[in-house]
Formats: C-alpha cells, sequence, structure tokens
C-alpha cells in the first residue's frame, strides 16, 4: 500500500499529539512520495535548524577534575592522598552548563546514523552534514531504547518532543533489510501501519470532535450466570475508538489489511467474518449500558484496490464496514473522516 509521503506525516502528526508541527509539511511536499528516510531526514534538519536559531538546550553536567584553587565541592580526600596541596592545586567537583545533554545527544546519534546512509537524498545529506558540524560540542551516543525514556522534557526544553518522536520511530522501525542490501522501515511496513492507522483515527476524532466524549473503552462481558472460575477466562474487550455525545454512540474499530474482503468459499469477496463478529459482539454488550442501546458499529479499512460501503442494521444496532482512501489529497481524508460521523461537510 503507497502512501503519500505528505498523508503519512499527517497521520504521525496526529498519532503523537503534535499537530502543531504539520507546518513542516510545507517544507516536505516535494519530496519522493514513498521515501520515509528523505521525510525523517527532512523533518529533523528543518526541527534542528528551529532549535539553532533559538538556541539549543543546556543542562548542568558534573565534572570532577584537578584544577588551580577550589571550586565547587572541594573532595578533601583525593586532594590530601594525590598531595595536591604543596602544588596549589585541589581536586573539586562542580556542575558545567553544557550542550551535551541527553536530547541533544540522541538527536546528534540520529543525524549521524541518516548522514551515512546509502540512499538518502544528496542534498538532505549536505545539509544534516552542516548541522553535525553546528552539533560538535554534542557527544554522539550507543543509543538503545532505554534513553529515550530517560529524556525528561519540561516548560524549556518542549520543543524537543516532536523531534526525539521522530528520532525514536527511526531507532525502532529503521532495520537491516532481510536480504541484507541496507536499512529500510521494514517492521514499519510490516505492523506499524496498522497501529499508526489505529492511533491516528482516535486522535483524529479526539480532536476534531471537542463535543463528543472519544476514548478506547475496555469492558467486560454481561454475564448472567456463569460456572466457577469462568470469568477469569473470558478475554476482555478492548475497543479502538468509542464516540458517544447525547443520543449518539459509536464504536468504531479500525483493520489494516493489503486486502480488506477475503474470496469466500465460493470465489466472491466477503467481509472478513471475524471482524463483524466481533464488532457485533462489542455492541450487544454494551448495549446493557445507558445510551448505548442502540449504539452503531463502524469496520473502517484503508483503501486497498477497491472501494466498499456495507450499511445494514441489525437487532437495533447499524452497522457499516467503510474504506478510507489514504492515497487521496488531505483535505479530502479530513473530510471522509467527519463525514463518517456526520460531522460537517
Amino acid at each position: 500500500m503507497k502512501i503519500p509521503i505528505n498523508n503519512v506525516y499527517y497521520l504521525l502528526c496526529y498519532a503523537w499529539d503534535k499537530l502543531e508541527e504539520k507546518d513542516t509539511l510545507a517544507e516536505v511536499g516535494a519530496l519522493d512520495s514513498t521515501n520515509l528516510l528523505d521525510l525523517f531526514a527532512r523533518v529533523l534538519v528543518n526541527g534542528t535548524r528551529r532549535l539553532l536559531r533559538r538556541g539549543l538546550d543546556r543542562g548542568y553536567l558534573l565534572c570532577q577534575d584537578e584544577i588551580p584553587g577550589v571550586r565547587g565541592k572541594l573532595l578533601v580526600t583525593t586532594t590530601l592522598r594525590r598531595d595536591l596541596i604543596r602544588r596549589g592545586r585541589a581536586a573539586c567537583e562542580w556542575d558545567e552548563l553544557e550542550y551535551d545533554t541527553l536530547p541533544n545527544q540522541i538527536l546528534k546519534t540520529t543525524l549521524q546514523r541518516l548522514h551515512d546512509a546509502a540512499d538518502l537524498n544528496s542534498d538532505t545529506r549536505a545539509d544534516v552534514l552542516d548541522l553535525l558540524r553546528w552539533l560538535a560540542p554534542v557527544q554522539p551516543i550507543e543509543l538503545r531504547a532505554v534513553h529515550f525514556r530517560r529524556v525528561q522534557l519540561h516548560r524549556n526544553n518542549r520543543i524537543y518532543g516532536f523531534l526525539l518522536r521522530i528520532c525514536e520511530f527511526i531507532h525502532e522501525h529503521w532495520l537491516p533489510d532481510e536480504f541484507g542490501s541496507g536499512n529500510r522501515f521494514r517492521d514499519f511496513e510490516k505492523n506499524g501501519l496498522a497501529r499508526l492507522f489505529e492511533k491516528f483515527v482516535f486522535n483524529f476524532y479526539h480532536r476534531e470532535l471537542p463535543d463528543w466524549q472519544v476514548n478506547a473503552l475496555t469492558f467486560k462481558w454481561q454475564i448472567e450466570s456463569q460456572n466457577e472460575g469462568a470469568n477469569d477466562l473470558l478475554p476482555q474487550m478492548k475497543t479502538d475508538v468509542c464516540l458517544h455525545c447525547p443520543g449518539r454512540a459509536i464504536i468504531l474499530d479500525t483493520k489494516f489489511y493489503a486486502q480488506a474482503l477475503k474470496a469466500s468459499e465460493y470465489g466472491l469477496p466477503k467481509l472478513p467474518p471475524g471482524n463483524l463478529y466481533q464488532l457485533f459482539t462489542y455492541l450487544r454488550q454494551r448495549s446493557s449500558e445507558p445510551g448505548w442501546e442502540q449504539a452503531e458499529g463502524i469496520l473502517l479499512y484503508p483503501r486497498t484496490t477497491q472501494d466498499f460501503a456495507v450499511d445494514f442494521t441489525t437487532h437495533g444496532h447499524r452497522i457499516r464496514a467503510l474504506t478510507l482512501d489514504l492515497a487521496q489529497p488531505w483535505k479530502q481524508i479530513h473530510d471522509d473522516l467527519m463525514q463518517i460521523v456526520k460531522v460537517g461537510s
């Protein structure tokens, strides 16, 4: 499935709840429509340039050294053991305000990795190299997942938030190609797009429907009787998106397949039965809650080879199975999602 690079960027901005960063899109619109590496490199270049204009974040780093005089904390034992006083020196420990902070280290390490990528756009590579020169006071690190968890963002450095998400995405998904021909976003292409699609749809409605309750509900079976231990073995029901406002309730499940319709035993295309059974179970189990008696159900698939729009009512519940074309202009994607819940045009 080929999604234009502009739309991948919008999906990420919504999924990460960083829509304020979408203006960077104006500067990536001319890139190859399928090259994720160039997209992320260009976003990091643009973002790092903004950081440099604003001033890189600095932090206090602990320093220890033998120095003339005394600075910070005097390390008495070390000073005496080395007989430093006789030479007019002292072992001291102090805090130094430096650029070599963890967010800057993550950013420089990622930029260095992008610069070394064989298939990076040549103009972008030159821009990355220029930024690496500006980041000379920052030391690269052997980047691990734990480093991203150690970053503490606050009011003064929150501008790093989106850039660090890009760095983390590259670290997680840009993996060696299975044929040994370099790196590619193999894991993202196989599994990450489905998670991105789900998160995007959730955050899209959360942002665009401020008067609705938008959440991902988890609920248990409505059981009338059970034998011992039965409840412990029943799986919980976890929805992707639940939309609720006075007089309206919707359970929406996102699905992401290369082919949404499956051939039946007679060769005719059919919706995956498991998707429908799952959604109908959610609706029936939730219908005992006030306001959810006639909840609607939606199965939302990205369009692959064909569009379809199934709409029927059963047991008082309207159920729809729809496709969303992620290859169309962004405004149309926005309008189509709003039309699904009939809000706006």
